[in-house]
């Protein structure tokens, strides 16, 4: 008896560990949502954002993630970086871009495999052929329901400097960065597109409501409640802006996990599609 005892919790503890290891790498998609109030809004902007989508493929036509968004009823996709990857066929993103394009509004900024793939203005004509916005330190006024939000944007830093390093930006970049900042106005409320999450002494009350990045893929792997991310680009291990919602002052900075679904196993780190809600301030 006292064997068949250890059998079955043998069994019971295996079949949970299995399960643990399935729910810790499920590659499914996740929509993620944010709330975001301003005394500066009197109608409600919803807004997609995908980030690090590297080529890859939700489904053989994108459907999936195609699915995914269409089901959030977007007023405007942002696309903040890494959409193409510098090593990989660029069928996967262009099948995604060409059906976004036609469907909403769609903005777009580079990120550092745009950079590397050495064809970044290629590619940002590939996505201005599909109706696509291509920011690079400029800013576009978009309306929903008689609602103007601004939209600005900058390249990645190593579309200037291919040796660009952590905390450090190439002059270009800043000076698309001011660009931004200058056009900004006071009673519009202004979202900032950047690849890069970890440029948060720029971002920190810079005059933006709010930030968009991506970049650090969640920090690979997680412990929820315990680690937000182990390891991330330009932030190294046990990164600060892995991924969700900080507060830099008067400016909030949402940091996508991205898209992306490479060799190396995202734990307990769903690729996710991000959901922005702008709202009126509430009284």
């Amino acid at each position: 008896m006292k064997e068949k005892r250890k059998k079955m919790i043998c069994i019971v503890a295996a079949v949970l560990l299995l399960a643990l290891c399935i729910v810790a790498l499920w590659p499914g998609l996740v929509v993620r949502r944010y709330e975001e109030y301003s005394g500066k809004l009197h109608e409600s902007v919803r807004l997609a954002v995908l980030a690090d989508l590297h080529s890859g493929f939700y489904g053989e036509r994108q459907e999936k993630l195609l699915a995914a968004i269409a089901e959030q009823s977007p007023d405007a996709v942002l696309l903040v970086g890494d959409i193409v990857d510098d090593k990989k066929s660029r069928d996967g993103a262009e099948l995604l871009i060409s059906a976004l394009g036609d469907a909403y509004p769609c903005y777009y900024v580079s990120g550092n495999h745009e950079a590397w793939s050495e064809d970044a203005q290629g590619i940002k004509e590939l996505l201005r052929g599909y109706g696509v916005t291509v920011l690079e330190g400029d800013t576009e006024r978009l309306s929903v329901n008689g609602q103007v939000i601004l939209i600005g944007g900058v390249d990645d830093p190593a579309c200037f400097d291919q040796r660009y390093a952590y905390g450090d930006t190439d002059g270009s970049w800043a000076e698309q960065y001011a660009a931004c900042v200058a056009a900004q106005e006071e009673h519009i409320y202004s979202v900032l597109l950047s690849h890069r999450p970890e440029l948060t002494a720029q971002y920190s009350d810079s005059g933006f409501d709010l930030v968009l990045a991506g970049h650090a893929h969640g920090g690979q792997v997680r412990i929820p409640g315990i680690l937000n991310g182990l390891l991330a680009p330009n932030q190294g291990l046990f990164p600060r802006y892995a991924g969700g919602r900080y507060q830099l002052g008067g400016t909030t900075l949402i940091v996508s996990r991205g898209l992306a679904r490479n060799w190396i196993p995202r734990v307990f780190n769903r690729p996710e599609l991000v959901i922005v809600d702008l709202l009126p301030q509430v009284k």
